[in-house]
Parts: structure tokens; C-alpha cells; sequence
């Protein structure tokens, strides 16, 4: 039963692959540098298996693959113009196509000849067949070179290429600045003098860029276009021939005679003579096949090209795969970092429905769950979806990884095909987006605040999407609220988010006063505000700044908010009189004592409590009350400050000797005196002694620095006095009585 099986299997595939005609693509009757229109194609193929199922895109034809399987594409290149015009190459290659796939192809069209100037010829048009999205070289099946334009002149070169190179144009060694260097890598040929009063000749369309044009003062002719450029033909503006649709280059025919360079992967070289009977030939264009059982002729192909596709397999049951990625976007080459679903196209190549299949996918290596997809595939061309959107699930891009995906027992068994089960995507590329609006702000006393992006990245984002409606990269506000921004960065649009609360609060309230003049030895600046910080200009952080100089203080308060105040003071500081009476102390009424308060003798003006305003006043004398007594005094220096002190003296009667102060190692004699009194200190030396009358005057001073001193007082008045000693130890009073 096996062997019956397998060979009804082989009956039925070469029944199915002899049973198929090739689908042969033409230039539909299409000329000169544009490929057919929609109307010439619909006429074309009508009546063939083509029929309604070509589209015309700016001459390219784009067509379906109908279904999966081997198929064998032949491209031929096309012709260049003139009577020995280069002939294009036949490349051929075995493809695995997928039921589907959308192929854009070119069919080259021959360089056409001036008929005013036949020397002058246009080059061959190369024909295409590549895979969309057809945007870079690994989309290329296969490309045939076309010929270079030659008239008169018969060269090996304006043939085409049957390598990836285009060749050379023919140039007259006379010619100037000659050039005429065929393409390499996808690239145009180059035009065929590298200056432009002598240029004749246009080099033809690569796949990538575009041939070399010329430039003259009267006209000019261009070079043929790149494949991704749109294929077409180079034209003339002038007198000139133009190139075949598919990169064929142009030329311009007055004087001097040219040929256009043939298109292909790499555009062929243009050529030149100094001749105006005859011309050089242009180079044929480089070829490309990407296929299995390769077959690479160059200088095949005469007249227009063709391209012809034909199956070499039936479809297979039971054969499905993932197509590719939607999810994560992938954008020059970029994917965003974050979280994102994986979603991945579905498709059934097979010849039969499909009612179920299993989705494996790895992540970064990782085996990730298995997705069991239970909606109905229909084959292709089929009633029904013949491809899905599935998502997956869900990853986390952090950095470069790879992405797989695919199919397993369609319908529960085996797949019969594997080459289009998996699709993978590599991660090689992570956008990130760097957005922080900061820490939340306050708006102090209505004040505007900015919010921005604070991230020193500096990224510049695509677009701004704010809470408010804004679409600024930053807003300004004094509103309390919950703001958030949406950016985007892209290609390919990545998206972030972030928010910031605004909260709204009062300055802090500083009064340090006006600028002011003061008669203190320090002062105390209060900045108030509890639970700020403080910043003085001194450096001092409290609240409360004690200053002992005169100067401008300034104050920075923030408070708990963050809200910032500032206020200044120029304070003036005039030095304060310090006066210093002395202990409190105690005098005997009944020893009759005394005592000599001194204020000092280096102020202005002195005001005792007792009226006086001499620089020192007697107490004692004369008191009989018992009980305390305060004596004060101010006094005000050159500055106008004042200054004061107080003491309180206790008077008592006192009944034990050691209570009366005459009692010391001080004495004097005689006393009463009437001319000479001697003063004595017991065990140490008198260093100062003055004489004081009862209102604090000092009469008498002496600095004796000995233990003995004899004053003369014969020109003392009669009456009571106050002795003021000295010594190393202490100050004794006395008071003295001269008659």
C-alpha cells in the first residue's frame, strides 16, 4: 500500500508540474525608457494564465506568487540599441516560493537609436525579478544584465555580464578625461568622460544607484535609473537616444558620438568617440542570481527581455508557517525597549485547508508556551483567510536578543514542508527612552513652574503628548494637579510615560527690618519661620543670628515646601560704655564706713542715681538707716551709647571687730591729720593710692610701689575724705579726716 501510495504521489506531481504553464512576462509592447501601463498589460496577458493578476506600478510588474512550492525563474536581459547593440545575459535559479509572496518584476526593454543620429544608441534595459518589500539587495531572485548600445562598433564588452560587475564602456583614447568605468556592487556605471563639454555617453541603472549622467551647455542625457530608484531609462534632452526601460543609460548625438551603458545589478560603463559618423560601444550590465542549479550566460539575449516562472513542484498538503513578525515593530533596524506583544503573520502554503497548528517560539533562546491556533487557514486564491495575525504573548526587551517562531502538525501531523515554517527576528538594536519629569515640584506663591524633562540624556523625542493638551517639549503652571507626558521617539515610535505632582504653597515670611543703627556690642537677627532651613551670608544656619560686627547681613530661607525667600539688612553696631561697679557689698553704720563706687574715667557723662555726675561717688557716709540700698549709674561715650551698672549695699550694725574693714593690713596715721599722713600695708605693697573728696572727686593719686607712702595734706581743705589703697591683693577705703 506504501509503494502504491508514493507512486500515485510522483504520478500526481509530474501530472500537476506538466500540467502548469510557465508564467512569461513581456514588455507588453512597452518602448524607450517607461515599462508598461496597466492597459498594455491587461491587453498582454488577456487569455493567459497572467490574466488579471499583474499590476503595474510605475512599469514594474507586481505579481502573486499562487502557490507554495520550487519554482524555476529565467531573466533575460534586453538588447542595446544600434545595429551591433550588446546582447543581454540569460540567468536562471531554483527558488522556493511561498504561495503569496508578491513579486516585482522588470522586463528590460532595448535601447532605442536617434533616427536623426543612429550612431548615437541607448542602452539595454536589464530585467528583475525581486521579492518585495524589494528594498535591499537580500531581496534580489535573480537580475539579468542588458546590453550596451553599440552602432557601428562590434566589442566583447557590450554584452552583457554574466558576473555581478557591469563592464566597461568602449572610449576613444583621444577622448579627454576619458571615463566610461563600469558599476560594482549594485552601483551605476559611470558616464563616459569625467568632465562635461565632451560628454556623450550616460552609464547604466544598478539595482542601488543610478548611472552616470551627463551635462552639456545645450542639452544633457541621463544615466539610466537604479532598480530602487524606479528602473527606468536614461532620455535625452536634446538630440540623443534613449535607454531601455530597466536601467539602460542615454545617450547625446550632436558631434562627438556616445552609447549608452546597459542596466542591471551593476549598470555598464557608456562610450564615446571623437566621431560624427560613427560610435563606440557602451558596456554591458552586471548580472545576479540568488538561486539554486544556477545558470549564468552573459551576451545571450537579442530584441526585449523576458522574464519566465515556472513551478517545478505541486503544492504540498498539510504545509504551513509563520511569515514574519508585525510585533515588535522593527524600523531601521531599531525596536523599543520595554515591554511589548509578539504577534507573528500565519500562513497556509499547503493544498488543503487547515484547521488547526501548534506556534512554538523561542525568546533570546528560551522556550516560551506553545500557542495552539484552531481557526480555519483556506488555501490560497481559497474562499476563505489563507493567512492570520496571531499574538504570541508578551516579552520584555532590555537588550539585543532574537526572536523564533514556528509551525508544527498542521491539522496534527507532520508539516510536508519545512523551509518556510520558522521566521525569526533579530534584536541587534534597543531604542531606549530616557524620561523623567524629576521629583514633584511646588508652585510657591503662584509662582510658574516649568516641567520638562529633566533627564541629562537630553533624548530628542519625536512627539510630546501632555495631560493639559500641550504638545510642547515642556509647559509652564502654577495650578496644583497631577501632570503626565507621552513621548514618542522613532522611527520606530517608541513610546514612554511619566507624571509629576504640583503642589501649590506660600513663601516663607522674612522681616530682619530696616536697615538700622544700634548702639550694641551684638545683636540678634531672627529670620523666623519654624521648620525651614536657613542660609546667612556669614555662613550661620539657625534660625537666629547673634552678630557682634557691623555690617550687610543676608538671609536664604526654604521652607519645608521648598519655597524660597530672601531679605538683607545693613546693620550699623556703635560700641555700648561697659561699666562695671563691683560686687554687691556690705557697710557697718556703726564703724561709720564707706565705700568709693568708680565708674571709670573714659566716657562723656556720667548720671548716678544719687544725682551725681562725677566719674565716681561716695556711699556710706552718713547713712543711719539700716537695710539695702542700690547705687546705679550711666554713662554715655563719644558715640552718644550708654551703658549702666547697679550694686546694692546692705547696711547694717555691725557689733563684731572683724565686721569693720579698718580691720585690715592697711593703715594710716595720724587720723584726724593736719599736714602729713602716712600710709602703711602690712605684708605687701601699695601699688596705687588715691584721694577722693565726698563728691567722688579724685584730688590725689600716687603710685607708691612700695609698703610705705607719707602724703602732705597741708593744702588739703578741712573737712571728710575718702583713701582709696591698692594692693597686690585687694582695694581697702579709708576714709580720712583733716583739720
Amino acid at each position: 500500500m506504501k509503494k502504491l501510495l508514493l507512486l500515485f504521489t510522483a504520478f500526481f506531481s509530474a501530472f500537476y508540474i506538466n500540467a502548469q504553464t510557465a508564467y512569461t512576462f513581456t514588455t507588453a509592447g512597452a518602448t524607450g525608457a517607461n515599462g508598461p501601463t496597466q492597459v498594455q498589460l491587461d491587453a498582454e496577458y488577456l487569455g493567459t494564465n497572467l490574466q488579471s493578476t499583474v499590476t503595474s506600478s510605475n512599469g514594474i510588474q507586481l505579481w502573486t506568487v499562487p502557490s507554495s512550492g520550487l519554482y524555476s525563474i529565467q531573466a533575460l536581459g534586453a538588447q542595446g540599441g544600434g545595429s551591433n547593440g550588446g546582447l543581454g545575459a540569460n540567468i536562471q535559479g531554483e527558488f522556493f516560493l511561498n504561495g503569496g509572496d508578491v513579486l516585482h518584476i522588470v522586463v528590460g526593454q532595448q535601447g532605442l537609436v536617434d533616427p536623426a543620429s543612429p550612431n548615437g544608441v541607448g542602452g539595454g534595459g536589464g530585467s528583475f525579478v525581486v521579492k518585495a518589500p524589494a528594498a535591499a539587495v537580500g531581496d534580489i531572485l535573480v537580475i539579468a544584465g542588458g546590453g550596451g548600445g553599440a552602432a557601428s562598433t562590434i566589442h566583447p564588452d557590450r554584452d552583457a555580464s554574466s558576473t555581478n560587475t557591469g563592464n566597461d564602456g568602449l572610449v576613444d583614447p583621444g577622448v579627454s578625461n576619458p571615463d566610461g568605468v563600469g558599476g560594482t556592487g549594485g552601483n551605476g556605471g559611470n558616464k563616459s568622460v569625467s568632465g562635461c563639454s565632451l560628454d556623450r555617453g550616460a552609464g547604466g541603472g544598478g539595482f542601488l544607484t543610478d548611472g552616470g549622467s551627463i551635462c552639456q551647455t545645450v542639452g544633457a542625457a541621463d544615466g539610466g535609473s537604479s532598480f530602487l530608484n524606479g528602473a527606468a531609462g536614461g532620455t535625452s534632452s536634446g538630440a540623443g537616444s534613449t535607454g531601455g526601460f530597466g536601467g539602460g543609460g542615454a545617450t547625446w548625438s550632436t558631434g562627438f558620438r556616445g552609447s549608452g551603458g546597459g542596466g542591471g545589478y551593476s549598470g555598464g560603463g557608456a562610450g564615446q568617440i571623437n566621431s560624427n559618423t560613427s560610435n563606440h560601444a557602451g558596456g554591458g550590465g552586471g548580472s545576479y542570481n540568488a538561486g539554486l542549479n544556477p545558470v549564468n550566460t552573459g551576451g545571450f539575449n537579442s530584441g526585449n527581455g523576458e522574464v519566465v516562472i515556472s513551478p517545478l513542484s505541486a503544492p504540498a498538503p498539510n504545509n504551513t508557517g509563520v511569515n514574519l513578525f508585525v510585533s515588535p515593530t522593527f524600523v531601521d533596524n531599531k525596536v523599543c525597549e520595554g515591554f511589548t506583544s509578539v504577534d507573528v503573520i500565519i500562513q497556509n502554503y499547503g493544498s488543503n485547508q487547515v484547521n488547526s497548528v501548534d506556534i512554538d517560539w523561542t525568546f533570546g533562546g528560551v522556550p516560551q508556551p506553545t500557542f495552539s491556533y484552531t481557526t480555519l487557514l483556506d488555501t490560497f486564491n481559497g474562499a476563505g483567510n489563507w493567512v492570520d495575525t496571531v499574538s504570541l504573548g508578551s516579552v520584555n526587551i532590555t537588550g539585543n536578543s532574537e526572536l523564533v517562531a514556528w509551525t508544527s502538525m498542521p491539522n496534527g501531523n507532520m508539516d510536508t514542508v519545512n523551509i518556510n515554517d520558522t521566521a525569526s527576528f533579530a534584536i541587534d538594536s534597543v531604542i531606549t527612552i530616557d524620561l523623567d519629569l524629576g521629583p514633584d515640584k511646588v508652585a510657591c506663591d503662584g509662582n510658574f513652574t516649568i516641567l520638562e524633562n529633566t533627564s541629562p540624556s537630553n533624548q530628542p523625542f519625536s512627539s510630546y503628548s501632555w495631560s493639559t493638551g500641550a504638545s510642547t517639549s515642556s509647559i509652564i503652571t502654577n495650578l496644583p494637579g497631577t501632570y503626565s507626558v507621552t513621548v514618542t521617539y522613532g522611527p520606530p515610535m517608541c513610546v514612554a510615560a511619566d507624571q509629576i505632582v504640583v503642589t501649590t504653597a506660600d513663601n516663607p515670611v522674612i522681616t530682619l527690618g530696616e536697615d538700622t543703627i544700634l548702639c550694641a556690642n551684638e545683636y540678634v537677627l531672627d529670620a523666623g519661620e519654624d521648620g525651614a532651613t536657613f542660609a546667612w551670608s556669614d555662613g550661620t544656619s539657625t534660625q537666629t543670628n547673634t552678630v557682634t560686627n557691623s555690617g550687610n547681613y543676608s538671609v536664604t530661607v526654604t521652607s519645608s515646601e521648598g519655597c524660597i525667600s530672601e531679605d538683607d539688612i545693613n546693620l550699623t553696631l556703635l560700641e555700648t560704655p561697659v561699666v562695671d561697679l563691683g560686687p554687691n557689698f556690705k557697710l557697718c553704720i556703726s564703724f561709720n564706713q564707706t565705700q568709693l563706687l568708680s565708674a571709670g574715667n573714659s566716657f562723656d557723662s556720667y548720671l548716678w542715681s544719687t544725682g551725681a555726675t562725677t566719674p565716681n561717688i561716695v556711699v556710706g557716709a552718713g547713712v543711719t538707716t539700716v537695710g539695702n540700698q542700690t547705687y546705679s549709674v550711666t554713662v554715655t561715650g563719644d558715640n552718644g551709647c550708654e551703658g549702666e551698672d547697679a550694686v546694692v549695699v546692705e547696711y547694717s550694725q555691725c557689733v563684731g571687730i572683724d565686721e569693720d574693714i579698718n580691720n585690715s593690713n592697711v593703715s594710716l596715721f595720724p587720723n584726724p591729720a593736719n599736714d602729713l599722713v602716712t600710709f602703711t600695708a602690712e605684708n605687701t605693697e601699695m601699688s596705687e593710692v588715691q584721694i577722693f573728696d565726698l563728691t567722688g572727686k579724685m584730688i590725689y593719686t600716687n603710685y607708691p610701689v612700695s609698703n610705705r607712702l607719707e602724703v602732705n595734706t597741708s593744702a588739703f581743705a578741712s573737712g571728710t575724705y575718702i583713701v582709696k589703697v591698692i594692693t597686690e591683693n585687694n582695694a581697702v577705703t579709708r576714709r580720712l579726716i583733716i583739720q
